[in-house]
């Protein structure tokens, strides 16, 4: 019986995949003399008894016969040389015992250092991330496809290159085999050029219908009275419809009388915050299950001259099956400036990341929770002064056009790759063998496909259209098989029994597309390798160089950088829009991009990453600016500004992402931006919190300031050594509050009672029975762990610079974990300082650091 295509797959692509094993030597010791040292100022604390802070030295081998032994002495140095250790309160070493202890400990650690460097830091083989596939296959094929399926590198502790956590199971091989049929359904697609689609929606047309449905339903009594059994109108008019919510006065309705009764709504649509939806109808674009750009233009105009700045955008995206109505996953934002008397036509391109994304929707920037748009309704509703028919709307649209999906050239280039140029005299089996050839080649990257690997494929294409198969679907089915094999889905991939030797030049080409634009390299890159050039050290800089400055390196920039800084953090909560009702989903992305286009900025330029630290500019768009109160800066696109003097801008510390994520979305987190500045800024990772720490709950109720509150917390012992090195940093940042806003005092406010719809319209002064909130001057000095002392956050933010190249050896160590795949180890410390050493001297310009990591011995190493 013949195999199933997975079946066959499997069988043909992983057989014979294997790992190797890692060796060790014995080197490094110190001398027995210094146990008397651990033993007078050690072993109190950590013993095998008591291992405070789980640190056991009782058992610390003084043989440095392996790395993980080696990385323990290395801790034992980096607290010696901190004074993290011993304690303040312990007793402490004499001179004498110091330098002499440090002094052996160093040199045996870098005769050890170099006797492991040969065996440590094996780079592990390892399949291509979920960007790397992506960007593969759209380099391959031209198809952008959905990866939502494939398994999650996150969540790991690592990079997403780290290969200890990309591993393979083979009930995976369907869903790879699944995403490479679908997208070469695409990719083979080369007969007729697909005719593009165009339609206009008139958003009155959307908008009536809505009122519609829902008038119908809340005014059935009247549609029952006033027509006879079976006769109501499916479509009232606007005039029934009006006589209909004269019978159900309410104010969940107040907004629908308002859009009925005004003008603009006859040739467009003002956008009101409705009480059941707060957004437009959808939009539904067609979908063909990959990724494709439509061009959309939208027809708006504001409706008042003296709306507040962050009125004037109107927000883009889509809905999804899970959210509320009006909730949207925010693709983007559009300031508008049109006028009634001249509208203004906004187009832009717009990806669908998802089948969710086909629903197009447009609103007011919005809080992008449905509770949200109710509480700024009825806010609104029972004032007044505003007649109580909700918040007046800003924006007028008139109507939303969509086109595509927008094909740039046809046949497109990726399929005149895939069927290449048919030879003269050349059979049917030939060429289709050549085909296959070319295309194993191009997606196997490092190896040319065996003899034995395409006649298995050309023995089973023969099958396939002796049973009748359409010759170009067997053609597919023999792509997919190369599109789910190792020699695709993995990097790195050893050869059984092969010595740790150096890159050839295409490898080398692979691991340096992969680490700067998680994809393929190019024809100029390959060229460069087939020659045999690229290995040429001034080569290699030039094409670094070139391959940072590409719109490809944005993929690095984001991959890299997200992890690096944790800004996962950025979605752990949902802010109180009561507190923060401007921190909406376009704030937090641009404050996220922010980050971003700052780092791509400053490696673009080959700048110091200094300016990481402290910086005379920041990297904005228009929304950013109105939030920072930065005047004269027009356009969603990001660009360098200047900061105004005395603004608490330029640097990682002074933006709104960063001070968000060191918050809970309510108040602020001194300890967590405290630990965020020690473990980002100053490579000085604090330690995990220990189990069971105690809660200060003996002061819920009771109204003091976040200071106060973490001071006493350092009453507790098993707090104190860690705190007072964190939070002092974290005070250092309380001029910044949730958001990153500026503030001189805290505010504290106990929980707000809640009150039903009911009581609020029964009682007008319900607002006087809120807790008043106190207020408390912030007092931002204090250490840094080393003892540095400053008095505010602009001190703060210079001593942080002044220790930069503490900054530039944990982005450095960064730097080597991403782009070789493993973690650091303790073999990798002499790379990292020769990569330092060499930057240094030109102030550790961020190029030199990357420039460092690829042309290291290491880097080019398998």
């Amino acid at each position: 019986m013949r195999l199933s295509l997975s079946v066959f797959l499997f069988t043909l692509a992983f057989a014979g995949v294997s790992a190797g094993a890692e060796s060790s030597r014995l080197f490094g010791e110190m001398p027995e003399k210094h146990f008397a040292v651990f033993d007078k100022y050690c072993l109190d604390c950590h013993d095998s008894l008591t291992e405070k802070g789980s640190v056991n030295l009782e058992d610390l081998p003084f043989t440095m016969d392996s790395v993980e032994s080696a990385e323990r002495w290395q801790k034992v140095l980096n607290s010696l040389n901190s004074g993290e250790m011993p304690p303040d309160d312990k007793k402490q070493l004499t001179d004498e015992e110091k330098t002499e202890f440090l002094a052996d400990l160093s040199n045996q650690l870098v005769v050890a250092r170099d006797a492991l460097a040969d065996s440590g830091g094996v780079i592990t083989m390892r399949r291509l991330n979920r960007r790397e596939y992506e960007n593969t296959i759209e380099d391959l094929l031209g198809v952008r496809i959905h990866v939502g399926d494939l398994p999650d590198e996150t969540g790991s502790g690592s990079f997403d290159t780290d290969g200890s956590s990309l591993f393979f199971s083979s009930d995976q091989l369907e869903t790879y085999l699944r995403l490479a049929e679908h997208a070469l359904d695409f990719a083979m697609e080369g007969g007729k050029k697909p005719n593009v689609a165009k339609k206009r929606v008139q958003t009155e047309d959307l908008m009536m219908a809505r009122m519609q449905d829902a008038i119908l339903k809340i005014g059935e009594e009247y549609f029952e009275k006033a027509y006879p059994k079976g006769k109501i109108p499916s479509h009232p008019s606007i005039e029934e419809m009006q006589k209909a919510l004269e019978r159900r006065k309410s104010y969940r309705w107040a907004n629908h009388e308002a859009w009925l009764a005004n003008p603009a709504s006859r040739t467009g649509t003002p956008l009101y915050n409705l009480f059941i939806d707060f957004a437009l109808p959808d939009v539904r674009l067609p979908y063909d299950g990959v990724k494709q750009t439509f061009k959309i233009r939208i027809r708006a105009a504001l409706l008042q001259d003296d709306l507040p700045e962050f009125r004037a955008y109107l927000e883009y995206g889509s809905g999804s099956d899970g959210s509320r109505k009006g909730e949207l996953n925010v693709a983007g934002f559009k300031k508008i400036t049109g006028t009634m008397e001249e509208p203004q036509i906004l187009e832009f391109d717009y990806i669908p990341q998802d089948a969710a994304g086909l629903r197009f929707s447009v609103r007011e920037r919005h809080i992008n929770q449905k509770n949200a748009a109710k509480v700024f309704f009825r806010d609104v509703y029972f004032d007044e002064e505003n007649g109580g028919v909700g918040p007046p709307p800003a924006i007028w649209v008139d109507w939303i056009e969509w086109e595509g999906p927008m094909i740039e050239e046809w046949p497109p280039a990726p399929y005149q790759k895939l069927f290449i140029l048919r030879k003269e005299n050349q059979t049917t089996e030939q060429y289709h063998r050549a085909v296959l050839v070319n295309f194993a080649k191009r997606a196997f990257r490092t190896k040319e496909p065996s003899s034995e690997f395409i006649d298995k494929l050309m023995v089973r294409y023969g099958e396939d259209v002796e049973g009748g198969a359409d010759p170009k679907k067997a053609l597919k089915d023999q792509f997919a098989i190369v599109l789910t094999s190792p020699e695709f889905l993995y990097l790195n991939e050893p050869t059984h029994g092969e010595e740790h030797r150096e890159l050839n030049d295409v490898e080398l080409a692979v691991r340096l597309s992969y680490f700067l634009w998680s994809s393929p390299p190019d024809e100029t890159l390959l060229a460069l390798a087939e020659q045999g050039k690229l290995k040429d050290r001034k080569e290699l800089r030039k094409q670094t160089l070139r391959l940072l400055r590409d719109p490809k390196a944005e993929s690095f920039i984001e991959g890299f950088v997200h992890q690096w800084l944790h800004m996962e953090r950025l979605d752990f909560f949902q802010f109180n829009y009561e507190t923060f009702p401007r921190y909406d989903d376009s704030l937090k992305e641009a404050g996220r991009e922010e980050v971003y286009q700052t780092i791509l900025d400053v490696v673009r330029e080959e700048r110091p990453i200094g300016e990481f630290l402290k910086s005379d500019h920041v990297v904005i768009n228009d929304i950013l600016a109105g939030h920072y109160g930065i005047d004269g800066v027009e356009g969603e696109h990001y660009r360098r500004v200047s900061v105004p003097d005395g603004l608490p801008r330029g640097g990682f510390m002074g933006m709104t992402a960063v001070m968000a994520m060191g918050s809970d979305g309510e108040k602020t987190s001194p300890v967590e931006r405290g630990a965020w500045v020690m473990r980002n800024l100053l490579n000085a990772a604090p330690p995990h919190a220990p189990p069971n720490v105690p809660q200060l709950s003996r002061f819920d109720g009771e109204v003091i300031n976040a200071r106060k509150r973490l001071l006493i917390h350092q009453e507790e012992p098993q707090c104190a050594q860690c705190h007072q090195r964190i939070d002092p940093l974290g005070f250092g940042l309380e001029n910044f509050d949730a958001i990153g806003q500026w503030r001189e005092k805290e505010v504290v406010q106990l929980p707000n009672p809640k009150f039903s719809d009911r009581e609020k319209a029964d009682d007008p002064n319900w607002r006087d029975k809120i807790p008043k909130p106190q207020f408390f001057e912030i007092d931002p000095s204090g250490t840094l762990p080393d003892g540095t002392p400053f008095s505010d956050f602009f001190e703060l933010r210079d001593r942080i610079y002044d220790q930069r190249a503490n900054f530039a050896r944990g982005f450095t160590e960064n730097l080597i974990a991403y782009a070789l795949g493993r973690p650091l180890g303790f073999a990798d410390e002499k790379m990292a300082n020769q990569i330092l050493t060499r930057a240094e001297a030109n102030d550790f310009v961020a190029t030199e650091l990357i420039l460092g990591v690829v042309q290291s011995k290491r880097f080019r190493m398998k």
